[in-house]
């Protein structure tokens, strides 16, 4: 189901923010850290969210609004896509910007990278307590059935499903590693 989907997608999306909190922690304490992972996980958080994740959950708000009236919070999640796209991409050019040997100073890196990850739980708080509730609560089985066959595509998660996509491959296994740990 649908919405199974996307809260399965928010918990990996979770995961992966721990990944980065895990690097802020190494930053903060002048250790090394690997910047190819975190392009990795941004990279990953920005295509991810564009063409899979934020489409499933268009067709849900725009399917709610349609359905059971307007709410301003469904209205002001797709600007919040937006912006959130606009800011992953402004950290993805500093992210890219240090690969390529330009000085960006330490602690503005720090900076920049707590504000992506307070930015990309913010957003995944809000649609988990407010914008999913919502629609569960109004949706019927019949909904749900329409919104399924609004998208009808098997995608198969980069990183996270059964086949991973080669520009994934590091951040994979970082994510297996950790699972291992988890154990």
């Amino acid at each position: 189901m649908m919405i199974e989907k996307i809260r399965r997608e928010h918990g990996y999306m979770i995961r992966l923010l721990a990944i980065l909190a895990d690097k802020v922690e190494r930053l903060k304490q002048e250790m090394p850290v690997n910047y190819s992972l975190i392009k990795e996980v941004v990279d990953y958080l920005s295509e991810h969210s564009e063409n899979s994740h934020h489409p499933k959950e268009d067709i849900l708000y725009h399917y709610y609004l349609e359905h059971y009236g307007d709410k301003d919070e469904m209205e002001n999640l797709e600007f919040e896509h937006k912006l959130l796209e606009c800011k992953t991409r402004s950290f993805q050019n500093t992210v890219e910007m240090i690969l390529q040997d330009a000085v960006v100073p330490h602690q503005i890196f720090i900076e920049q990278l707590e504000e992506f990850m307070k930015a990309q739980r913010d957003h995944l708080e809000f649609e988990e307590r407010q914008i999913l509730p919502m629609i569960c609560e109004r949706f019927s089985v019949q909904d749900w059935q329409e919104v399924e066959l609004q998208f009808a595509s098997d995608d198969d998660d980069p990183v996270f499903g059964h086949t991973i996509a080669e520009q994934y491959a590091q951040l994979a296994q970082r994510v297996r590693e950790t699972d291992s740990e988890i154990t």
